[in-house]
Formats: C-alpha cells, structure tokens, sequence
C-alpha cells in the first residue's frame, strides 16, 4: 500500500483567540493561540523530492537510525558525510569512518563489505563508489575517502539505515577502512534520488 503524506487535517484548521476551528470530517483539534494554517488548496496533491538528508550524533551507545521510501525503482546515491562536514563549514566533533548497515523493508541487509554486513569507505577506485564521489566533486563539496558512499540501483519499497562508529571486528582485523577515530560525532547523511 503506498503511503502518503496527509497535511489535510493540519491545515484545514484556524485559531481564534485560542480557540481551535476546523472541518468537522477530523475528529483531532489543534489549539495553538495566534497561529494560522494554510488552506489545503495551497499545497500540491502530489510531491517528489530529489535529495532527503538528516544530520545526527552517532556513538557506541548511539547508534542513529532512518529510513526512506521509494515508490518506484531508482539509482540512489547514499552518502554518509564524517570527515567531509567540512567542506559544509562544520569543522569540529565529526565521525570519523561512519558504519552504515542498509536493510529492506523486511529486515534483511543489503550490502556487505569485506565479509561484514555494511560499509564504511567512499573510495573513488570501487566502482559503487565512483558515481558519489564525482557527483559531489563537480558540485565543489567533495567527499572524502573515509566518509562513507554507495551508488545502488533498488527497487521501489521501504529502506531503512543505522549508523555507527567503525570498530575492531572480533577477531580484531580491522574493516575496510579501520576504525573510527574520533570514534562519536557527527554525520550527515544524505539519499540522492536519481541524480
């Protein structure tokens, strides 16, 4: 079933005074004193967007955690910004080599890098790399090799993501691209959808 975004039952209501009005097909009031909503005519039926990003704080004890939808098959570009925050003006308290693990709607991980579920390099000699790092590159805010990117070509459905420092595995070899150090900070994490 495909979702939708409903903003109706949101902007069909008016305060006056702190008294809330609105159209009698919704059962939930909203009184918020001074504040207006649009008319429902002023926003489009149907929406698309091309980037979706979300800024966050990932430790041990943090792991971040999102999602997205595709209605239809799509070539994402993901791309977990770390080091590169500062090429965006955040120069301080970033991640390190973020580990990004990416799941379909029923759970299962979709990719896997040296035998471990996820990944955590963007290294412009793989070639599920390259299409990310150029991309930002000829837009003047370039990645760097231990941020983490994926140019994937997914069918329409739910995804969702965690992120996490990189650590030792357990038999202490270290993945791909080593561990994270600092090993907490911030990320950006960032779907291109069809670039």
């Amino acid at each position: 079933m495909k979702r939708k975004l409903m903003l109706a039952p949101l902007v069909m209501l008016a305060t006056f005074g702190g008294t809330a009005l609105a159209d009698s097909r919704y059962e939930k009031h909203i009184v918020v004193p001074g504040y207006q909503f649009l008319d429902s005519a002023a926003f489009p039926k149907a929406a698309s967007t091309s980037t979706v990003a979300s800024r966050a704080y990932t430790s041990s004890s943090n792991t971040v955690y999102g999602g997205f939808e595709l209605a239809q098959a799509s070539t994402v570009y993901i791309l977990v910004r770390g080091n590169s925050l500062g090429s965006l003006g955040i120069t301080n308290g970033y991640l390190d080599a973020p580990h990004v693990r990416l799941f379909n709607q029923a759970g299962a991980d979709l990719i896997t890098q040296g035998g471990y579920s996820g990944f955590n390099d963007c290294n412009a000699s793989d070639s599920t790399d390259l299409p990310v790092v150029n991309y930002y590159s000829a837009r003047g805010i370039p990645v760097q090799s231990r941020d983490t990117c994926l140019a994937a070509s997914l069918p329409s459905g739910a995804y969702t993501f965690t992120v996490t420092p990189s650590f030792l595995n357990s038999n202490n070899s270290l993945r791909s691209s080593g561990s994270s150090g600092p090993s907490a900070g911030e990320i950006l994490f960032e779907v291109k959808l069809n670039p």
